[in-house]
């Protein structure tokens, strides 16, 4: 009998092969996992920019439509028309307005009148500083007033 070599890796060919194949996939993994996390990043970024500008929007519609009064001891925005009014409290992490919440924190709040900072009374601008986990992002938003409102002031 003719024995005949078959032609075929060797073992440590094949282990070479493992060993380079193992390296690639995990590297693979390793980048889809990086992939995914920056992903997520972005979502999160996407989602705090959207809640503020939700809140900036539903807010100077609000502010504009309405008389506001802050009442600083209890940390509320009160907005009155001659129909309804609407509250807005300040907390550190959240925002309530009557059942909505908006989960902002914020950095710093100043109330003005006439171009003046005010505390404790009719405002008719507001800038709300957001925290650093928001990119510090501030609003500013003023009311536009008619004769009535000096007249009964």
């Amino acid at each position: 009998m003719k024995v005949t070599k078959l032609k075929a890796f060797t073992l440590a060919e094949m282990l070479v092969v493992l060993v380079v194949s193992s390296i690639v996939i995990s590297m693979a993994f390793l980048i889809l996992n990086m992939v995914r996390k920056q992903v997520k990043l972005i979502q999160a970024n996407y989602q705090k920019k959207q809640e503020i500008q939700f809140f900036e929007t539903r807010f100077s519609r609000d502010f504009n439509s309405y008389n506001a009064f802050f009442r600083n001891k209890e940390n509320k925005l009160i907005l009155k028309d001659t129909k309804d009014s609407i509250t807005y409290t300040f907390s550190d992490n959240l925002i309530i307005r009557e059942k909505d919440t908006f989960f902002l924190k914020i950095e710093n709040k100043k109330l003005f009148l006439n171009g003046l900072l005010v505390e404790n009374k009719f405002i008719d601008g507001i800038e709300i500083q957001f925290s650093e986990e928001f990119a510090n992002k501030t609003i500013f938003i003023q009311q536009n007033k008619d004769a009535t409102f000096y007249l009964n002031n």
